[in-house]
């Protein structure tokens, strides 16, 4: 089937062969041919997120407001509880931990062992247990959760506060969380800095596929706690919890899953975040939850009410750039409401040293006191006295200081996998269910409106012997969407209206010189539009999160602003003439998605779009980040249903990516889309389907030429 569209792409080429020969020595294209704002809309993005934002957090505000009682309060942490669990995802079931003492090393006040267990089966949490010396057992414990410090529990200052807390008679517990440590993923060092690069490339796989990073990450602390409860050295009913940053927010997060943890000091981390929206910040992709803002939930500070009314701390720092302090008071406020309903006010405090984001020595002094006020000891003895620390490599619990190096370790990538083998479709959708299911992964509604159109200049291009008109689109308070029409000044614009979509903007066009001038004389009107946050209304702030955290997928407005301009298109711009996309990158995706929930499109070109969604899950590393982020779509369908319900409309597919960005093989192309060329062999269209791979240069030109007709 693919050769037979290759030979009839030959045939079409050598008839469209001098429609290229394009010997112009003037500029092609002027940067203001194509420029429609009067100046390029940086915060048009960042304004409409900020303003749904505030919108939700408006509405969370009044809900608290109307907590009065400790049963109101309770209620409501019970819908945080099972709020944070659904966007979690079901945890696995409890395992052996299979935990083993791996060395030792002995210290005139306590013992340090180092342990490996297994969260899931071979699946290796590598952790320090500081077991102190001269006090009668059982002890207290303290979970220490880590922030983004590579090199883990072996971190100097993670060493003195566990340290410190056995010489004050805790039995400390330190665990490298995915990612840092000996949890290092080799594969991942040269993308980013560790832990934040397995965070990231992890949790984009784990979005896709319909998990969560923060699942693995939260079992692990979960499972933690199994484990200092099965130690005889440890009172499981005085078990406490802190960290920093990360570390703070995994001490803040686990609160609604594990009710055993009776301490709490999250440090540097516990914030609103609206505050954090207005002070333009992002996060990482475990503290983010699909849609919390729109459910009512602050996944920032909002788990803490699981922790009412036992012993909460909030351990800040007043130059915390990333936790605005006016934030931080908010939701202590909140919470100490809270604490008053249950009649226990002194059980929460907020303290805020003058100091940047981190965790130094007087806010590790300040969560000493308050843990042994809490968990048992003498309050005043908080002082966190000078001693030595162990080398990093001391401090490993396997013999290269890599769990992975393990025999039969499984990686972060093996359990997305895992999920992903037994939550695929099962059966095959019919196009309206794939509608159905397209609209819920990616939050759309049934239909589009017609949008405001405002025609905002144009003129004549002597170069281009084209009329260039300047369009904005408005498909929704807020959002514009800078357009131009060109058509041949000329000949007559009898032909087909071309829709041209590009990922880095309308202004790659200027790139197109031959195929731009053979589609005007063939008397094509061409459309190019930047979909929000693209090209003129740049940056789209994709890697804020907010989008995600308000349930309002970037990839979803832009498929929804691929539908609008259709819908503008077939009633108003095209004067019925034949519509045909022309799209690239990440556009040719939107597209492709937009012609499956709207009708008016005849033929679509899509150059350089993703083999698959599932390559970007089973590829190792893959470069797709934020942008490809669609929470649970390999759960609902994949790329290939997608033209499979666009048959049997003419689609050419050209260099298709992998999901590392490099282009596929014909035989990978092949393999992929076998299905949906036998479908079009099925309808009778089986010259409407091809998938081409290696074009360049004129090649490509001519394909896309051809296609476009």
């Amino acid at each position: 089937m693919i050769e037979r569209g290759r030979r009839e792409l030959a045939i079409a080429l050598a008839m469209m062969a001098g429609l290229c020969n394009c010997t112009s020595g003037e500029e092609f294209l002027k940067a203001t041919d194509l420029r429609v704002l009067d100046g390029p809309a940086k915060t048009m993005m960042s304004d409409y997120l900020t303003a749904i934002v505030d919108e939700q957090f408006a509405k969370r505000a009044a809900l608290l407001a109307e907590l009065k009682t400790a049963e109101d309060w309770d209620r409501h942490a019970a819908f945080v509880r099972s709020s944070m669990a659904e966007r979690t995802g079901p945890l696995p079931e409890r395992t052996p931990l299979n935990a083993r003492v791996t060395g030792r090393i002995e210290r005139d006040r306590y013992t340090l062992e180092k342990i490996l267990f297994e969260s899931r089966p071979d699946f290796l949490v590598s952790a320090n247990l500081y077991i102190p010396r001269g006090y009668p057992g059982p002890r207290p414990a303290v979970l220490n959760v880590i922030g983004h410090s590579a090199a883990g529990k072996g971190t100097e200052k993670v060493q003195r506060r566990a340290i410190a807390q056995a010489r004050k008679g805790f039995v400390a517990f330190v665990v490298d969380c995915i990612g840092q440590g000996e949890r290092q993923v080799a594969d991942y060092a040269h993308v980013h800095s560790p832990p934040g690069n397995a965070h990231q490339i992890v949790g984009t796989q784990a979005f896709i596929a319909g998990t969560h990073v923060f699942n693995f990450m939260v079992w692990d602390a979960i499972r933690a706690v199994d484990y200092l409860v099965s130690r005889p050295e440890v009172d499981p009913k005085r078990i406490a919890c802190t960290g920093c940053s990360g570390g703070g927010m995994m001490t803040t997060y686990v609160l609604p899953f594990e009710p055993r943890i009776a301490v709490t000091v999250p440090a540097c981390n516990p914030c609103t975040w609206s505050h954090r929206v207005h002070a333009n910040l992002s996060t990482d992709h475990e503290q983010v939850f699909f849609g919390a803002f729109a459910a009512g939930i602050d996944p920032r500070g909002d788990p803490l009410f699981c922790q009412v009314p036992k012993p909460l701390l909030i351990n800040a720092t007043s130059d915390d750039k990333l936790n605005p302090p006016f934030g931080v008071w908010e939701l202590s406020t909140w919470l100490y409401k809270a604490y008053s309903a249950h009649g226990e006010p002194h059980r929460f405090q907020t303290s805020m040293v003058k100091a940047p984001h981190g965790y130094n020595q007087e806010q590790r002094e300040v969560a000493y006191a308050w843990m042994l006020q809490w968990a048992g000891g003498d309050a005043s003895n908080f002082r966190e006295e000078d001693f030595p620390v162990e080398k990093e490599a001391d401090t490993w619990c396997t013999p290269h200081g890599n769990v992975y190096r393990e025999p039969q370790s499984r990686s972060p990538h093996d359990l997305v996998l895992e999920y992903l083998e037994s939550h695929r479709p099962q059966r095959e959708k019919t196009r309206s269910d794939l509608q159905v299911s397209i609209r819920k992964v990616l939050c759309l509604k049934d239909s589009v409106q017609m949008p405001e159109a405002e025609i905002t200049g144009g003129g004549a291009s002597p170069t281009l012997r084209a009329k260039v008109t300047k369009v904005a689109i408005k498909p929704e308070a807020g959002i514009v969407l800078p357009a131009v029409w060109i058509e041949s000044s000329e000949k007559p614009s009898d032909g087909p209206v071309i829709v041209y979509l590009n990922d880095k903007g309308k202004g790659s066009l200027a790139a197109e010189e031959g195929i731009l001038r053979a589609l005007l004389d063939r008397g094509c009107r061409i459309f190019a539009v930047d979909l929000r946050g693209m090209g003129e209304t740049a940056p789209d702030m994709k890697e804020k999160f907010w989008d995600f955290l308000a349930g309002r997928p970037i990839f979803g407005q832009r498929v929804a602003d691929v539908r609008t301009v259709i819908r503008y298109l077939s009633h108003s711009g095209s004067n019925g003439k034949t519509i045909y996309v022309w799209a690239k990158g990440l556009g040719a995706i939107y597209a492709a998605l937009a012609a499956t929930l709207q009708d008016g499109v005849t033929g679509m070109v899509l150059e350089e779009p993703l083999l698959t969604f599932g390559q970007v899950v089973s590829t190792k590393v893959p470069a797709y980040r934020h942008e490809i982020i669609l929470p649970g779509v390999l759960e609902e369908f994949d790329l290939p249903d997608v033209y499979k319900a666009l048959s049997p409309m003419k689609v050419v597919l050209v260099n298709p990516l992998a999901g590392d960005k490099s282009r596929v093989s014909q035989e990978q192309a092949e393999q992929a889309y076998r299905q949906i060329a036998q479908r079009y062999a099925r309808m009778g269209k089986p010259g409407n389907w091809a998938v081409l791979t290696g074009l360049n240069g004129s090649t490509r030109s001519h394909t896309i030429l051809s296609a476009l007709q």
